[in-house]
């Protein structure tokens, strides 16, 4: 598909994941992180375990990376998501050139679309915040009546179902964690390894068709430089 300056663009929607690919979250998450462990009485984990809550519905990162049972999951939950709205989530910027990415990518009529495993009234809230909601044709996350359970790929076949008439062939989804690997897999979409987020690994590298080291490559990739 050719662009309005010659520029060869393979897709004709690119969906992004949010924390670690568009925004920087990680400051705000891991204070509400801190708090809620404190308000649970238990220890913070190491910084080795807490790089894991990076990515995964928090509910579910309680349980795996912390131990908790399911009812300590869903208060210390309650507490992140208490301490998140009021102060966590105003501690987050979008990355450096992200901007710029997707206005360059909605000049060229391309759909733009957020695929989350955070809750989706937060993610709005900061692209708000932001200023950045006007770039984004259609952002989904988790639900609050689902206790976080849609899979990465289900919030991307939502994705692509809000955008209407885009074939998963002319879909790409950047992330940078094994749910977004997997979740692209799984919705049968290409996927790009957002290598300056929290989690890729050699695992993400290999299924991507491209490697983002930072911002920047993300635009070349997209908007190679005509020699």
């Amino acid at each position: 598909m050719k662009g309005r300056r010659g520029v060869i663009l393979q897709y004709r929607a690119v969906l992004l994941d949010f924390d670690g690919t568009l925004v920087d979250t990680s400051e705000g998450i891991f204070h509400s992180i801190a708090v809620a462990f404190r308000k649970m009485g238990m220890p913070l984990p190491p910084k080795e375990i807490l790089r894991h809550f990076m990515g995964p519905p928090i509910y579910y990162s309680f349980q795996t990376f912390a131990g908790m049972d399911a009812q300590q999951a869903e208060l210390a939950t309650q507490f992140f998501r208490v301490d998140y709205e009021e102060d966590g989530v105003y501690r987050s910027k979008p990355y450096d050139g992200l901007p710029e990415l997707l206005r360059r990518l909605r000049e060229e009529n391309i759909k733009i679309g957020v695929a989350t495993l955070k809750p989706e009234k937060m993610a709005k809230l900061l692209l708000s915040r932001f200023g950045i909601s006007d770039l984004v044709d259609v952002c989904v996350g988790s639900r609050s009546d689902e206790m976080d359970s849609a899979t990465k790929a289900q919030i991307i076949d939502r994705v692509l179902e809000q955008l209407g008439e885009i074939s998963k062939q002319d879909a790409v989804l950047i992330g940078d964690t094994k749910y977004d690997r997997e979740g692209a897999q799984q919705a049968g979409v290409d996927f790009i390894a957002a290598a300056y987020g929290y989690g890729v690994g050699p695992e993400e590298e290999a299924a991507s068709v491209f490697v983002a080291r930072d911002t920047e490559a993300l635009l070349t990739f997209f908007f190679p430089i005509e020699l």
